[in-house]
């Protein structure tokens, strides 16, 4: 089966004798196919405790790979009920087996593109039917395809989130008009904020926004959000899970680049 290596991926790949590809390693975007064993499951090798690879053709060589670099790890929507017909191959002259609902999940199983560049053909299970749609039917990713393609200010217009950084001790409210922040703090300690928008520091690339954060002891941090992370909390919501009342998304803190520095020099000092 044919897929590729997703953006934002670890991408570790191995030689068959688990040793790391230093030289010219496996990058984003890159092509590999996935063979099958006899009952038409993906090889895989065990790697480390309870770590498992599959093996893999890239660039003509055998290697191993994680699925989580991979796009069949992925999972999207379909976008419009009319349009969203599950095809027998990846053609345009492919028989129709049966139309799929809008804002169906459904699993990549194989794709003929990258998913990023929303072109091509995607296959998945429907029920009990495995066929192809095409990718620009399908969602950007796994979440209410009333999130789809919205900007990061739109969907968190009308909510207030309530977000906590155990590791710091680091919470506060943002009101999404805006990106307020109140009842900030840091320990016991009150802190102010200011936002900036930006692209993800980890994971697949997106839109993100950033707080910095200024403690009353002059300390200063910066907290990390990004879109998924907004999104995540927003589907719990509709799945029922949790009220609109206990948004608390994840969020990424840690101190400026600048006190990192001088907090390390004075440890190694004393």
């Amino acid at each position: 089966m044919t897929t590729f290596i997703s953006p934002g991926s670890i991408i570790p790949g191995l030689a068959l004798d688990l040793s790391l590809i230093k030289v010219d390693p496996p990058k984003p975007l890159d092509k590999v196919i996935l063979p099958l064993d006899k009952n038409g499951k993906f090889i895989e090798v065990k790697v480390d405790k309870n770590v498992f690879y599959y093996k893999a053709f890239w660039k003509e060589k055998e290697i191993l790979i994680s699925r989580f670099d991979l796009d069949i790890n992925r999972s999207l929507r379909t976008l419009a009920n009319k349009t969203v017909q599950l095809i027998s191959e990846p053609s345009q002259n492919a028989s129709i087996l049966t139309i799929i609902p809008q804002n169906t999940l459904l699993e990549v199983i194989q794709n003929t593109n990258p998913l990023t560049e929303n072109v091509g053909y995607v296959k998945v299970k429907y029920n009990d039917s495995e066929g192809w749609v095409k990718r620009s039917s399908l969602s950007d990713d796994e979440y209410d395809i009333r999130y789809d393609k919205k900007n990061l200010q739109e969907l968190v217009l009308p909510y207030a989130f309530f977000v906590k950084d155990d590791n710091l001790a680091t919470e506060f409210k943002i009101i999404g008009k805006g990106f307020v922040v109140t009842e900030c703090k840091v320990g016991e300690l009150d802190c102010s904020a200011t936002y900036r928008m930006g692209e993800s520091s980890f994971g697949i690339p997106e839109e993100a926004v950033y707080f910095d954060l200024t403690v009353s002891d002059g300390k200063q941090y910066v907290c990390e959000m990004r879109r998924i992370d907004f999104v995540g909390e927003l589907q719990r919501v509709i799945d029922e899970y949790i009220t609109e009342n206990e948004l608390d998304p994840f969020i990424n803190c840690h101190l400026r680049e600048g006190e990192k520095e001088e907090e390390e020099s004075s440890e190694e000092g004393s």
